[in-house]
């Protein structure tokens, strides 16, 4: 009986191209989507996202705990586990040099799949057709006037419907149901703005809960959406009043949304038509939040003017909470953490970096003047 001949191994510099394509290929979605926003908004966004990652967004959405919480907190002992296995293999091993080759081999498979992943998950969304575009948005230069008008109609619907909502001890809002409830009906909050832009679709049903998240505040994160596990994670040692917002900013980045002025302006449209009032005020008193800062940045006068006659003294307890919960967290740790967001985003390719979110001032006037509110 003959024995079977041992196949021929591969070259040495085949297997190494081998493991390289998934990055060669993200790279080439890096610089060539931008040039494309059709390609990246009805092949990827309306097209491959959806047939990857929607069975994954639901299959993740079962387990109740943030996924992406355990494996950044499992991540440094795994990596120094993994460390330890390799100097073992290395010193047993009669060739250390093919050991050490096969090692870095394999960090190179896990860093060009990671690559390819967060390019076809997150990175091309970049490059998609603006969202102002998608909803047919008028597209204008907005002045200081038309802007405190805005801030003024937020202040007096947030101040109005403030009155309804529940107040703890330090008699600022209280949710009207569980956290859990809460977290749960993110989803929900786009179903009536997905009947108007159908692009709106997420196979996300439940945002998870950060149980360090008194921690995580230190860097100023409020949520995450991780583009390996498809997950939404948010901080919920926040004011309650915020949580919502939160939630529905992160199931914005589940629908390939990348951009984050754009993930703010949905959670808002989302939140203020939704039927939970907790999800109403939320988003109020986020747009209000954002609107406000710009016009004070604009003019004064105008600020003060919309401040002293719409918001009411519950509305300004929470805004003085809100505020008051950031500035006990400021610090190196923050400044570290915002300084490498503002590089992530400017990477990706948003000049605007942080700045990105206060954008959505700008698609709320344009919300606002579709509705012809400037008429």
């Amino acid at each position: 009986m003959k024995k079977k001949e041992n196949k021929k191994e591969k070259p040495l510099y085949i297997k190494w191209i081998l493991c390289l394509i998934p990055l060669l290929l993200g790279l080439i979605l890096y610089f060539v989507m931008p040039y494309f926003p059709f390609v990246a908004e009805y092949v990827f966004a309306q097209g491959i996202y959806r047939i990857i990652a929607f069975p994954i967004e639901w299959i993740v959405s079962v387990f109740p705990f943030s996924l992406t919480e355990f494996v950044v907190i499992l991540a440094v002992p795994a990596l120094v586990t993994l460390l330890v296995i390799f100097i073992i293999r290395l010193i047993k091993s009669e060739n250390k040099g093919k050991t050490a080759e096969k090692a870095a081999r394999f960090v190179a498979w896990c860093l060009s799949i990671a690559l390819l992943m967060f390019m076809v998950t997150d990175g091309v969304y970049f490059s998609r057709y603006s969202l102002g575009d998608l909803m047919e948005l008028p597209d204008r230069r907005y002045t200081k006037e038309e802007l405190h008008l805005v801030v003024s109609d937020i202040a007096k619907k947030a101040s109005e419907i403030r009155e309804t909502l529940p107040e703890g001890e330090d008699g600022c809002a209280e949710l009207t149901v569980p956290l859990n409830e809460i977290l749960l009906l993110a989803d929900n909050a786009y179903d009536n703005i997905a009947e108007e832009y159908p692009f709106l679709k997420t196979a996300v049903w439940r945002v998870k809960p950060v149980m360090l998240s008194h921690l995580w505040s230190y860097t100023g994160y409020t949520g995450v959406y991780c583009p390996w596990l498809l997950e939404s994670s948010v901080n919920v040692d926040t004011p309650v009043f915020d949580i919502p917002h939160t939630a529905a900013h992160e199931i914005a980045h589940t629908m390939a949304f990348a951009k984050e002025n754009e993930a703010n302006f949905l959670s808002y449209l989302s939140c203020i038509t939704s039927e939970q009032p907790d999800y109403v005020y939320s988003g109020l008193i986020q747009a209000y939040i954002y609107s406000a800062n710009a016009l004070f940045a604009a003019d004064y006068e105008l600020w003060a003017d919309a401040f002293t006659k719409n918001c009411s003294e519950d509305f300004i307890r929470d805004l003085d909470k809100h505020n008051a919960y950031w500035a006990s967290f400021k610090g190196e740790v923050m400044e570290k953490a915002e300084d490498f967001n503002d590089s992530f985003i400017k990477v990706n390719g948003d000049k605007n970096g942080v700045l990105a979110y206060d954008l959505m001032v700008e698609l709320i006037l344009r919300y606002y003047d579709s509705l012809g509110y400037f008429d």
